[in-house]
């Protein structure tokens, strides 16, 4: 998709961003709750994200992590946001991405998972390991347009996840 990139968190999107974060309240989404912290206090998030980013202050069990928008260059509007962690972690792998509900179904997640992978690599990881859901179609036909390899099933909370790498 022409005319898209990822870019760092911004704080001239905050209220673009924050629009995002109320339409997924307004979806009934659990997404809503992981960006809360930015409703409160943007800056206090992109300060946050940098820790994150450089792998200070994290809590037990959880890795060095970059987030990144997804923009469209011409209308300076969020698309997506993705997460690549630095290092797998168990079930979840190194990517997690998500779509705003208004922005679904217009071939975003393909882009934004093909460009974070490419992020991944600038990263140094050689495989990137990416999970969903198992009932989630959307999910898996992104990944697998990604070129994905399924390597298996595996299980948080009573929910199982199909696991795939990518090279």
């Amino acid at each position: 998709m022409i005319g898209i990139k990822l870019i760092l968190p911004v704080k001239k999107l905050e209220k673009q961003f924050k629009e995002i974060i109320l339409d997924y309240q307004k979806e009934d989404e659990l997404l809503y709750y992981s960006y809360m912290d930015a409703m409160n206090n943007f800056d206090g998030y992109l300060k946050r994200l940098e820790e994150i980013r450089n792998g200070r202050n994290l809590p037990e069990g959880d890795v060095a992590t970059t987030e990144y928008w997804l923009v469209d260059e011409k209308e300076k509007e969020i698309r997506g946001m993705i997460k690549i962690r630095h290092e797998i972690i168990p079930v979840h792998g190194n990517v997690g991405y998500d779509i705003p509900p208004k922005k679904r179904f217009l071939g975003y997640g393909t882009n934004i998972l093909y460009l974070g992978i490419e992020k991944a690599k600038e990263l140094g990881l050689r495989e990137i390991r990416v999970s969903c859901a198992s009932d989630n179609e959307g999910s898996r036909k992104i990944i697998l347009k990604n070129n994905a390899v399924f390597i298996g099933l595996a299980e948080d909370n009573a929910e199982f996840y199909e696991q795939y790498i990518i090279k």
